[in-house]
Parts: C-alpha cells; sequence; structure tokens
C-alpha cells in the first residue's frame, strides 16, 4: 500500500475510535537503509474525543492526552518524531494523525516543522522524518526520557543533541544510532522519503511520561465561540497556518498554505483535526547552530490563545526548566483546561523575534466556514 495517497481523500469522522483503541538547518543524512514501497498503515484516529451521554470511563487515562488509553500503553514511553512540513513534497504525511501533541516550531526561510509526540497510540509507519534542530531540545524537558528520532543534523546541533543525551534527557533512537527501523521510499525523493516503524525503536532507557498540559471541563462561559484561528508569516514564501473548527468532530481542522493538512491512513488521505490548538506566543533567537536558523525559546512565559471546545480563551503560557509542564492561565490567574485529545501547540514568532513576528487572526464561523469549503472544493477538484 503507498506511503502517500494518490489522490484519495476522505473527512476525518473517526473520532470514535479513540475509544475504541483504547538549529539549526543543515542537510539530513543519507540513510544507508532498505528501501521500501508498500508499507500498511493499520490504524487511525482523530484529534477528539467522542461525547456520550453514558457513564464517565473509568478505565485508564493518557498522561499525554487525558482520554482513554489502551491497557497496553499504559506506562509505555513516549516516541518523539521530527516530521518534515516544509512544503508539497513532504506532504501528505503517514502517522501525523496519531500524535498525542504536536509541536509546531519555526524554522529557516519562514517554514515550519514538526515535532510529533506518540504515546497512547503506536501508529505502524511514521514520515517523513527530518533532522533535528537546537530547538527539540527544550521541548522535550518534561517527557520523562523519551525516545527521539530524527534523521540527522549539522555538526553543532548533533553536538547539542550528544550533550541533551548524555545528560539523561531523552534516548537517542535518530538514524545516525540505530539504521535498522528506518528505510527510504522509493515513492518520494530524499530528504523527504525517509520513514520509521516505530515498534522496531529501541526503547531501553526510556521513561513513562507525566502530563504535558492540564485537561478537565471549562468553567462557565469562560472565552468567546470561534470559527478558528490563522497564525502566518507575510512574505512570498512564508508559513501560513490555520485551523478551524468542526463541531461534527470535535475538532480544529487544519490548513496549511491554503491546501487541508491531511495525515495517511489505511491509504486513504485524512483531514487532520487536533482536539485543542494552543497558539503560544514565544520568542525565537538566532540558533548557534546556524544562522540562518531560529531557535525557539520555548522556556519562560508570554501570551497564548487556547481553542479547545469551539471557544478561545486569552492568557500567558508559563514554563521552567524546573517545571517544564506547559501551563496555560487566563487573564484571572485560572488554569485553562484543555479537552480530552490531541493538542497542537503552534509556537508563534512574537514581538521581539529575530526573524520575523506572526501575524494571528482570530476567525469568526463564517470566515471559517467559507475557508474550510474552499480548501475541500479544492481537495476534491
Amino acid at each position: 500500500m503507498d506511503l502517500h495517497s494518490g489522490g484519495r481523500w476522505a473527512v476525518a469522522v473517526v473520532a470514535a475510535l479513540v475509544l475504541a483503541s483504547s538549529c539549526s538547518g543543515g542537510d539530513d543524512e543519507t540513510a544507508t537503509t532498505t528501501t521500501s514501497t508498500s508499507t500498511t498503515v493499520t490504524t487511525a484516529t482523530s484529534g477528539a474525543v467522542a461525547t456520550s451521554t453514558e457513564a464517565p470511563f473509568t478505565g485508564p487515562v493518557g498522561a499525554l492526552t487525558g482520554a482513554p488509553i489502551a491497557d497496553d500503553r499504559v506506562g509505555a514511553p513516549a516516541i518523539v518524531l521530527k516530521i518534515g512540513n516544509n512544503d508539497g513534497k513532504s506532504r501528505p504525511q503517514t502517522g501525523l494523525i496519531e500524535a498525542d501533541a504536536v509541536f509546531e516550531e519555526l524554522v529557516e526561510g519562514l517554514k515550519t516543522r514538526f515535532l510529533a509526540v506518540f504515546q497512547s497510540n503506536l501508529p505502524e509507519i511514521v514520515g517523513p522524518i527530518r533532522s533535528g534542530r537546537s530547538s527539540d531540545i527544550d521541548l522535550m524537558a518534561g517527557m520523562s526520557t523519551p525516545m527521539f528520532g530524527y534523521s540527522g543534523g549539522n555538526t553543532i546541533v548533533l553536538q547539542q543533541l550528544r550533550a541533551a543525551r548524555d545528560a539523561g534527557l531523552f534516548v537517542d533512537v535518530g538514524l545516525l544510532r540505530t539504521e535498522d527501523p528506518y528505510f527510504r521510499s522509493t515513492e518520494r525523493d530524499a530528504p523527504d522519503n525517509l520513514y520509521a516503524t516505530l515498534a522496531d525503536l529501541p526503547s531501553d532507557g526510556a521513561g513513562s511520561p507525566s502530563s504535558l498540559f492540564t485537561y478537565g471541563q471549562l468553567a462557565g462561559s469562560i472565552g468567546a465561540e470561534v470559527g478558528g484561528v490563522q497564525v502566518r508569516y507575510p512574505t512570498t514564501f512564508g508559513r501560513e497556518s490555520t485551523h478551524l473548527w468542526d463541531p461534527s468532530l470535535g475538532g480544529w481542522i487544519r490548513i496549511q498554505d491554503g491546501t487541508l493538512q491531511t495525515s495517511v491512513v489505511a491509504g486513504v488521505e485524512v483531514e487532520v483535526a487536533p482536539a485543542n490548538v494552543v497558539v503560544a506566543q514565544i520568542l525565537y533567537s538566532t540558533s548557534e547552530a546556524d544562522a540562518a536558523s531560529p531557535q525557539a525559546i520555548s522556556i519562560g512565559s508570554g501570551p497564548v490563545q487556547v481553542f479547545t471546545r469551539g471557544r478561545v480563551i486569552e492568557g500567558t503560557w508559563e514554563r521552567s526548566s524546573e517545571n517544564p509542564e506547559w501551563k496555560f492561565v487566563d487573564d484571572d490567574g485560572a488554569v485553562i483546561p484543555l479537552a480530552p485529545g490531541s493538542t497542537w501547540v503552534l509556537l508563534a514568532a512574537g514581538e521581539g523575534s529575530r526573524f520575523a513576528t506572526a501575524e494571528i487572526e482570530v476567525l469568526d464561523s463564517t470566515a471559517a466556514a467559507d475557508l474550510l469549503l474552499d480548501a475541500r472544493k479544492t481537495a476534491t477538484s
């Protein structure tokens, strides 16, 4: 089966499956791995959790989602993978929809790359896998020694990652450390053709993750109803990331640069629609590893907009080296709880950043509906 669809596309009405399944630049290193043209992705989940009038779930809950989790995933280590997202050559991704959390980082050229975290679900294949960045190190703090898979990096980034690994921040399961779980597909060109077989990644030394976010019910009518959000870097080549609320999915459908962000599930491109979207304004400095590469400063605090359950709540994000769990508080200092399910954190360049400042626009329901209609028309034309 193809790793990426030849045009088949489907709306991601698969929320119930969640319950049922319970920096630097630098070229990527060349892989000397087995070529494959036939791979199967066997499972799929949406980012939202199905709602029900039945009694509350009493089984195990995932630390990284606050949602029901299968018994065999309880206590399993988190797998953190660097996933390509630069342009159409890296899309659609495989396995991305099954990530518990995704961090979208600014990289060189005002494009973005994903740091995806898997624990509740273990897709068979994930990719394309790309090179690491200096920004990844602080983002992995608080994940309790996760496994980190990436394709390589430049000399300085590799030195930084090696130091973080030796300090016990993560277990290195990158291509340069363990080749067997990786392969290059003949259906794409390098460097966007490297994939990882997750079950084959060695887990020795990895820990069991603790919570990254706080989950729970929203208090009263906190926040405001919205249709979505758009984060853009206004240049001819800059990234535009959009998330639009779809109440039928209970998630925020993602559109990137005007086209639907999809993930391959059983040979079909499925819309990506996480339950929560967090737009955290952070500072980007210049990476010590590459003067053209942004360095995300994700320890500290700054403005935040939390999009959950069709609403937006504005406030502040807080995170320290001593307590690296992400804390979102409203203007009154109360914690903003997320809906159980997957969470995407868009690390938007705030004022004072070295390379650019993101433009953030909250969309009303009419504007969001128009954008989604146009994107779906394009996808099916």
